[in-house]
């Protein structure tokens, strides 16, 4: 009879440990629907810690899908709550919620039985909002990685949920991995975001009552307030396309894959043949290989699109004048660089620079003549003197325009003193 009620007690008392995290539920139930969540946050962890101790299978399903519902209900309002010490009872909640609602759903999902399904759809938007919300404060301290961490939580979350693709918060996600110095997953993100034809879009109208600027999130939403008559004016801005391949392109060649780097380059090019500074990328690309011919030709596309650019007129002249020898045609890309600015210093320097380096030929040919031939020696020096006489009027404007410029005071120097202006040479001298 003794080992009958052995073997019952233990039968009562396996039962007893096989269902106690019913009753915390339970409770943890009741605290949440009078608004206590410092006891109901308690009786919810028990639960958990009980529950962490067994197989899943030993836990009924209707207490299982409770609990899972009412550990994201309950640490989502902490998460929510005004009051600070509430908010301070577990700095994890957020992801707690996060990790009960997930559950739920895919336990009922796996039972084929929804209690609580629709009830956490209905809470999956806030929650979103939340990591959001989160995410912007710790960009606004600049703990950028963890405002990378929950810009894409909340992608992944509406996305895995179907609540939306919410690409404006990939991109944050790029840009705060970016800051974080975590090139790999901007890399990654923005090439997703480029696969995925982001453009970045805004769509603003103007409120018809108020006149104040109003924002949307997508052209649907726009449209159809234009229709009902809230809004007028309405206006779709932005494209980033060219920036999320030039973040792109910079970023492979940061990390050293300057094969990936050119491919980018090439592939927005080709999409996008207007962009400036794609353009200068590749314009860049062909000054370090050498190849001259295709640097004027994307020089020439960059100054028919802006042909008030000085400084593709003056890169211009430098490669026409420096690389190819093409004197006349590298003074022309300056005189429109200079018609445009006419103390554009550099484009004066360089201006004078041609004319001296004529000067200097022609002082070779005098040094290469005999002493005897001393009329051809003049008519040489006279040539040299009309030279420099030519490249004097840019040196002293770019002197004027930029004084502390070494080089431009040292060639203006010099020809002074081969104009034989010596009192002018000393006041550069004393200056």
């Amino acid at each position: 009879m003794m080992r009958h009620t052995f073997l019952l007690l233990a039968a009562i008392f396996g039962f007893s440990l096989a269902a106690q995290e019913g009753p915390k539920i339970t409770s943890a139930v009741i605290a949440a629907d009078r608004q206590d969540l410092a006891e109901a946050k308690s009786y919810i962890d028990e639960a958990g810690q009980i529950i962490g101790t067994k197989s899943l299978s030993e836990v009924r399903s209707k207490d299982l899908a409770k609990f899972y519902y009412y550990k994201g209900l309950i640490n989502f309002r902490l998460t929510q709550s005004s009051d600070e010490a509430i908010k301070a009872l577990d700095p994890d909640a957020l992801d707690k919620a996060a990790e009960g609602f997930k559950n739920l759903i895919e336990y009922e999902k796996q039972i084929g039985k929804e209690r609580y399904t629709d009830d956490v759809k209905q809470q999956l938007p806030y929650l979103a909002n939340a990591y959001a919300s989160r995410g912007i404060e710790a960009s606004g301290k600049e703990d950028y990685a963890n405002a990378f961490i929950d810009f894409q939580r909340t992608y992944d979350l509406k996305k895995e949920f179907g609540i939306g693709t919410d690409t404006s918060m990939l991109y944050n996600a790029a840009l705060m991995a970016q800051q974080a110095g975590n090139n790999a997953k901007a890399i990654e993100i923005t090439e997703e975001l480029i696969a995925m034809n982001y453009r970045g879009v805004q769509y603003k109208a103007k409120n018809a009552a108020t006149g104040d600027p109003v924002e949307f999130g997508s052209k649907k939403q726009m449209d159809f307030s234009v229709k009902s008559g809230a809004v007028t004016d309405p206006v779709v801005e932005g494209d980033i396309r060219p920036d999320l391949y030039i973040t792109a392109a910079n970023l492979n060649k940061k990390e050293g894959d300057t094969a990936r780097y050119d491919q980018l380059v090439a592939e927005a090019r080709t999409k996008f043949p207007e962009n400036q500074t794609l353009l200068i990328l590749e314009l860049q690309k062909y000054l370090d290989t050498k190849n001259y011919d295709k640097a004027l030709e994307n020089l020439n596309k960059a100054i028919a699109i802006d042909p008030s650019n000085k400084i593709m007129l003056y890169n211009k002249g430098v490669i026409l004048q420096t690389e190819m020898n093409l004197y006349d045609e590298a003074i022309d890309a300056y005189q429109k660089a200079l018609n445009i600015d006419p103390d554009y210093s550099d484009a004066l320097y360089m201006t004078s620079i041609v004319y001296l380096d004529q000067a200097n030929e022609v002082g070779k040919k005098m040094n290469d003549l005999p002493l005897n031939a001393k009329t051809k020696y003049e008519a040489l020096q006279k040539e040299q003197t009309a030279i420099f006489e030519k490249a004097l009027p840019y040196l002293e404007k770019a002197h004027k325009s930029n004084p502390e410029d070494e080089q431009v005071t040292t060639a203006l120097g010099q020809v002074y003193r081969a104009l034989k202006m010596y009192e002018k040479a000393l006041e550069l001298t004393k200056e």
